[in-house]
């Protein structure tokens, strides 16, 4: 099975610039987890629930006044639609993700994969052995996505 197979295809983005308030807003409305980072039609980041927390919330700072910019992550990880779900699952494990940006083969982005969808879709235990690797406790600061 390929990531194309199961990917969410509505990649709703948020702008460089904006509010942290606006970006928990429009995940709230959205119901997800993870936004991607636009500055001028470019994807430059992702922001998590995760990275909200960590990196605004929890340091004091002003919903209203902090943007966007200072909680994202600026690493942009992605795998291919045409890669096969082992492909996407190696790459959440290495990196300890729940979340995996898509592109096709232009190097456009097309949709979100995520720990969720594998669990949904794919008949095997690969889920399971991805949730493994990303319940780990992290050697890295607060970047995962």
């Amino acid at each position: 099975m390929k990531v194309r197979d199961i990917m969410t295809r509505q990649l709703e983005s948020i702008a460089h610039d904006s509010t942290i308030r606006d970006t928990a807003q429009k995940m709230r409305d959205q119901d997800v987890g993870m936004l991607p980072v636009e500055q001028n039609g470019e994807i430059i980041g992702a922001v998590t629930d995760r990275d909200i927390t960590i990196r605004a919330t929890s340091t004091g700072a002003d919903p209203n006044k902090t943007k966007v910019d200072d909680a994202m992550s600026t690493e942009v990880l992605s795998c291919i639609e045409d890669d096969d779900l082992q492909q996407a699952a190696d790459i959440m494990e290495k990196h300890q993700i729940r979340r995996l940006m898509v592109q096709d083969n232009s190097g456009d982005f097309t949709g979100i994969i995520s720990l969720a969808d594998l669990a949904l879709h794919h008949k095997e235990k690969l889920e399971v052995e991805v949730l493994e690797q990303v319940s780990q406790p992290s050697t890295q600061s607060a970047t995962a996505h």
